[in-house]
């Protein structure tokens, strides 16, 4: 999984850096037309496209990667049509698809946005080997506001509708408990860590070799766990 990550990571900072040269190349050719605006609006759908799998990458060998999966479908699907939006060249009409294209990326990049937060926020939090406490209650309900905020904006764009006010005014409540929920845990999550640091008993530093790595990567993955799970359960049995 680790070996993914990295090729993943190295698939995103490679293909942002060369989106970048393109932006700065078009901007740098001299007029700036219709085709230079395209490669900027390009190189920005890129720039967001990476920076939300790389939140996603946080979940990465956790029990809850599949919050990951879900993010990078949608954030894909969301890609796509921003980037056939920007370099659309038919008519200008519902008729056309627009509309269609308009409501597959509003939604899309909706679902990806508030799964990229939410594996943020499990990464943070449901570490293994620590126990969440009243931390983890806090991202229940945050989880909960966040999806309820995901489902009341997509509402709208996928009937093409206004549901009225009291809707937006439910929609505002919970985008601020949701937003108040994500600083709170973030907040308590990152001074935890650092207490943990500051106040934890200096402990001598354990490492497995590079083979002992891939023997427990290997266990872990034929028996569908993960190698923290591995090396627990192998301390406990020989401390038992």
């Amino acid at each position: 999984m680790k070996d993914l990550r990295r090729i993943v990571i190295a698939v995103v900072i490679g293909s942002f850096s060369v989106a970048a040269l393109l932006g700065i190349a078009a901007l740098l050719s001299g007029d700036f037309g219709e085709t230079q605006g395209r490669v900027l609006l390009t190189t920005v759908i890129v720039g967001v496209e990476s920076t939300v799998v790389l939140c996603l990458l946080a979940l990465a060998g956790h029990r809850w990667v599949p919050l990951s999966w879900l993010g990078g479908a949608a954030s894909l699907v969301a890609t796509a049509t921003a980037l056939a939006l920007a370099w659309w060249d038919g008519p200008w009409d519902g008729q056309s698809g627009w509309d269609v294209l308009f409501r597959t990326f509003g939604s899309s990049a909706i679902l990806a946005a508030t799964s990229a937060q939410l594996a943020l926020l499990v990464a943070l939090v449901l570490r293994p080997g620590r126990e969440p406490g009243r931390l983890g209650a806090l991202l229940g309900a945050t989880g909960v506001a966040a999806g309820l905020v995901a489902v009341l904006a997509i509402g709208p764009i996928v009937t093409a509708s206004d549901p009225g006010d009291d809707y937006w005014r439910l929609f505002g409540v919970l985008a601020i408990l949701d937003v108040l929920g994500s600083v709170v845990v973030v907040a308590l999550g990152a001074f935890g860590r650092v207490r943990e640091r500051l106040d934890g008993p200096a402990l001598p530093e354990v490492r497995l070799s590079a083979e002992q790595q891939q023997r427990v990567s290997r266990w872990a993955e034929a028996h569908r766990t993960t190698p923290d799970a591995v090396v627990a359960a192998a301390l406990d049995a020989y401390l038992s």
